[in-house]
């Protein structure tokens, strides 16, 4: 039982819930620009995540600063938006991080 426990708490530790989702397209292409807060419920730390076609990159991290990456979520999307890419606000939603990052 002490066994099964550990091992759930260990699969939570890797989830993390991704606020701020941002996504933009331009014709069939679509990129995604995210908030993703490592401890549900605290919003920090957090990363900036951009997704495209060809992989994902963290843009931006925070440790303590509460607000710095749902601006920068924010003004990245608006940048793009300026690129020619048509970006909205999506639901909120839950994210699991992958264990090889």
């Amino acid at each position: 039982m002490k066994v099964m426990l550990l091992l759930m708490l260990s699969i939570l530790s890797f989830q993390a819930s991704a606020q701020e989702r941002y996504v933009c397209k331009d014709g069939t292409a679509e990129r995604t620009v995210e908030v993703v807060y490592s401890q549900p419920g605290h919003k920090v730390p957090c990363d900036v995540k951009y997704t495209k076609a060809s992989g994902s990159q963290v843009l931006w991290s925070a440790s303590h600063e509460i607000g710095y990456c749902e601006t920068k979520a924010q003004t990245f999307a608006a940048k793009l938006g300026t690129l020619g890419w048509t970006c909205s606000k999506a639901e909120k939603t839950v994210a699991e991080q992958p264990l090889s990052e």
